[in-house]
């Protein structure tokens, strides 16, 4: 088995948090750094998802005017013995905080998301903030699991 560049679990660890940013940002374009093109998704609320514009589109129209936080937790990051796949399993709180009408209610998400990574060439020298990794990393595949869902669903459902 080749020995793991320590530098590309930073490099996933950025990728994944990254996808929170773009999330809670609500700078969805971000996702294009976060998958590839043709990423497979399973999300509770949209499965059999291909390509990062069918999870863009179902994450926007999910969380519409909704305010977010997500914070992420316990993580387990494997390398294939190529060193340029990698699984990943990722438990995150997502916070989705109420607006309009719903104002002061919160709907937080416990779960994890599972995740198949693959590594890419690095183009124009842009190794994304990690310098030395192996090159850039994305998201392949993703399967969202969530653990309990705490509060009130109908901020999620009426804007």
């Amino acid at each position: 088995m080749p020995t793991v560049n320590p530098l590309d679990t930073l490099a996933i660890k950025n990728v994944l948090s990254r996808y929170c940013e773009a999330l809670d940002t609500k700078i969805f374009d971000l996702l294009d750094k976060v998958f590839v093109q043709d990423v497979a998704a399973d999300y509770p609320f949209r499965q059999n998802m291909k390509g990062v514009d069918a999870v863009r589109s179902a994450i926007q129209q999910r969380l519409g005017p909704i305010r977010t936080q997500h914070a992420l937790t316990t993580q387990t990051i494997v390398f294939g013995e190529d060193g340029k796949t990698a699984n990943s399993v990722t438990y995150f709180t997502g916070s989705h905080f109420g607006q309009g009408p719903h104002e002061g209610k919160v709907l937080t998400a416990h779960g994890r998301y599972v995740d198949e990574l693959v590594c890419g060439a690095v183009k124009d020298g842009d190794y994304e903030g990690v310098p030395g990794a192996s090159g850039i990393w994305r998201i392949s595949k993703r399967t969202v699991l969530f653990t309990a869902r705490v509060g009130d669903e109908t901020i999620m459902a009426e804007y």
